[in-house]
């Protein structure tokens, strides 16, 4: 009784986690950010449920690194994502130089690029993302 009531159970487990692993889809590759054009830097952010996605970078035009606040209806550096595949986009012309950026998601949340492994301490515990221009 006991063997029999053991291989069913492992006969239910291996069916319960075949059906989960087979109900699994991978992620979706991350985009491709920041991606270096001849006239500037495209920079993409994957997040399909957002209704606002904005990136805050130390370049010129965009106040984020330079001490003032922001706030949900802050719009310097907002990314579209015309296709609604989820990407949300911004192009910048940048010069060549040092920047540091961040994506802002619906006014509350901060990431660093998740595309990109060069980081920098924010100096609140978290990272930004560096972003290096020859």
């Amino acid at each position: 009784m006991f063997d029999r009531t053991c291989r069913f159970r492992a006969g239910l487990l291996a069916a319960w986690l075949a059906a989960g692993v087979a109900g699994c889809t991978p992620p979706a590759p991350l985009p491709r950010s920041p991606e270096r054009l001849p006239d500037a830097v495209v920079f993409r952010y994957r997040a399909p449920a957002a209704r606002v996605v904005q990136v805050a970078g130390s370049w010129q035009g965009n106040a984020f690194l330079r001490g003032r606040e922001w706030s949900r209806d802050t719009r310097v550096g907002s990314m579209q994502d015309p296709d609604r595949d989820g990407v949300w986009e911004l192009r910048v012309p940048l010069g060549p130089g040092r920047y540091e950026y961040a994506f802002l998601v619906d006014g509350t949340f901060w990431e660093a690029d998740p595309a990109n492994p060069e980081r920098l301490p924010d100096g609140r515990g978290g990272t930004r993302s560096l972003l290096i221009v020859p």
